[in-house]
């Protein structure tokens, strides 16, 4: 079950980070985005959301949530954003946002290159740029999970 958009749970990330001022950059962005969807996942055993995330260069990427805010470089992404995201979740969210919003964004970056993750297992030194990494795949990986491919 999916309960929401990418771009919703982006948004609410986007938003969260502005109004704790710690605003975030695009990368940032996309790795608050990975862990939040593992985390969650973890958590609650539901999928946050089905939107693609692929393997990119610097790590997993919704390209989608990529191109909305790819304007902003490395820039902070210093905005309000609106999102429709439950009270229950809310507080999952924050919680888990709030872990990884103060880590340096090398470390997180570094965290999704580490040998056997799903974003790895895709990615192949380039032979996989910008394929699609399988949700189960990501699920095994990272949450402990069984893959089949």
């Amino acid at each position: 079950m999916s309960l929401y958009s990418a771009m919703a749970v982006a948004n609410f990330i986007v938003d969260k980070c502005y109004v704790d001022k710690k605003p975030v950059s695009n990368l940032q962005l996309q790795k608050i985005l990975y862990f939040t969807w593992v985390d969650y996942y973890k958590q609650t055993k539901h999928t946050l959301f089905w939107d693609n995330i692929c393997a990119w260069p610097f790590g997993p990427v919704v390209p989608e949530v990529y191109y909305e805010y790819c304007a902003y470089g490395g820039r902070p992404i210093n905005i309000r954003c609106e999102s429709e995201i439950s009270q229950e979740d809310t507080e999952i969210l924050n919680n888990i946002i709030n872990r990884y919003v103060g880590v340096p964004v090398n470390v997180l970056v570094n965290r999704t290159h580490e040998k056997g993750t799903a974003w790895d297992t895709i990615y192949q030194d380039g032979v996989g740029n910008r394929q699609v990494i399988p949700f189960e795949l990501i699920k095994q990986k990272e949450c402990g999970g069984t893959y089949v491919s």
